[in-house]
């Protein structure tokens, strides 16, 4: 189950979402929330908005009616907003000022060396080496729009790596939401695809690990003394 800062989180991300696509407050009808922001029961859930209530960041606009819900009846339930400090919260979140204790990876799938790397390599060196864990998308067997999973996947990401081997333009636009966001992001390369043409004009002045398949002992030690270098983890 989340923890109870991110059920917070997840919380304040439905409210302020809805808030700022709709401008009215967020009908809360638990029996959908509960699942939503990863509660153990509605009663805990309830809980937990009576918390953030209390904490100043949440704030109830009453009650509304989603009418008749079939097998419910006429159903009423409480209508929430944010506080300014629940909207600076948000902000916060949503700019990923708040970090995971994993790292996302952006790269091309079905490319057989790569993802290789990336199994057998990468992630189990960062583990070894940081404690991390390392994820791609192929690891977030979760519901919902791609898209929407992807940014919240990096927002709370601790580091973001982008390999650019393949001049992939997701992976691209991974790395500058990341960068965005103010994300420690390191590019990988494979060398002769780097020493032969680089990576786009944009990229190839930042910091890139290069990787190949005859050294993976020497960049692994360099990847990792890259990301402690840029988390301060020394």
């Amino acid at each position: 189950m989340p923890s109870a800062g991110e059920q917070l989180a997840n919380l304040i991300r439905r409210i302020g979402d809805h808030v700022s696509e709709t401008g009215d407050g967020f009908p809360c009808d638990s029996a959908t929330e509960v699942a939503v922001i990863g509660a153990f029961n509605r009663e805990m859930f309830h809980q937990l908005c009576r918390d953030a209530s209390e904490a100043g960041l949440v704030r109830s606009h009453g009650e509304t009616s989603l009418g008749s819900v079939p097998g419910r009846g006429i159903l009423s339930v409480p209508v929430y907003g944010l506080t300014l400090q629940g909207w600076d919260h948000y902000e916060a979140e949503r700019k990923g000022a708040f970090s995971g204790h994993y790292g996302f990876l952006a790269m091309k799938f079905g490319d057989a060396d790569l993802d290789a790397l990336a199994k057998d390599s990468i992630k189990p060196a960062i583990k070894r080496g940081m404690g991390h864990d390392l994820v791609d998308l192929r690891d977030v067997p979760r519901a919902g729009i791609i898209d929407n999973i992807m940014r919240q996947q990096i927002r709370d990401a601790a580091f973001v790596l982008v390999d650019l081997t393949h001049d992939n333009s997701g992976a691209y636009w991974e790395a500058g939401y990341a960068e965005g966001l103010g994300k420690p992001v390191i590019y990988l390369c494979e060398r002769a695809k780097f020493e032969s043409s680089k990576t786009h004009f944009d990229t190839n002045h930042c910091t890139t690990v290069i990787w190949d398949t005859g050294d993976v002992e020497r960049f692994e030690e360099e990847l990792i003394a890259t990301l402690r270098r840029s988390l301060n983890l020394f």
